[in-house]
């Protein structure tokens, strides 16, 4: 009487194709890391772009700014934009948090001074909500322009500012008429 059972040959088959499936399965934990930790990078970034912009739209859009003042606002850091963060070669020439501050504290110094009363906003950069990122952050106008432009951009490394997304919105005057 002869007894059913598996070869070696079809045991060594089914070891193989349940190591193949083993290995992938091994090969995806990585790329879920690497996906969690950028998500997580990604929803920080966010929340700090939220802080840093919010105070600004309120301070730039407030309706207490008379025209004449809105429409002489200049761009910060320069007319250049994101190129005063970065070389020639695309690297980062200096710390760009603390000129993300400076453009921060510029806009809102500005508009704190221009306003007809109180701004009743918080015109203290939100260090607070970094969470160990640094920042870039351009504000655009141009002149007799009723639009502002603010750009945004969070990252973890200074290095990699350039490759992060843009956070961008624009604030349209809706100030004093001139007197």
């Amino acid at each position: 009487m002869m007894r059913k059972a598996f070869t070696l040959m079809e045991v060594n088959l089914a070891i193989l194709i349940m190591a193949g499936g083993v290995l992938s399965v091994c090969g995806l934990f990585s790329l879920g890391y690497r996906e969690n930790r950028q998500s997580r990078e990604d929803v920080a970034a966010s929340s700090y772009a939220d802080a840093v912009i919010s105070p600004l739209v309120m301070a730039i859009g407030a309706t207490n700014i008379k025209w004449s003042v809105f429409k002489t606002m200049p761009s910060y850091p320069s007319d250049r934009g994101w190129s005063d963060y970065f070389n020639s070669q695309g690297i980062v020439t200096s710390d760009p948090e603390s000129q993300a501050k400076s453009v921060f504290d510029a806009v809102m110094g500005k508009m704190s001074s221009a306003a007809k009363g109180p701004l009743n906003v918080n015109t203290t950069f939100p260090s607070a909500a970094a969470a160990n990122m640094r920042a870039g952050l351009v504000v655009q106008h141009d002149e007799d322009s009723a639009i502002v432009k603010i750009c945004f951009r969070a990252t973890k490394l200074p290095s990699e500012l350039l490759a992060m997304p843009i956070f961008y919105t624009e604030v349209r005057f809706q100030g004093l008429a001139n007197e």
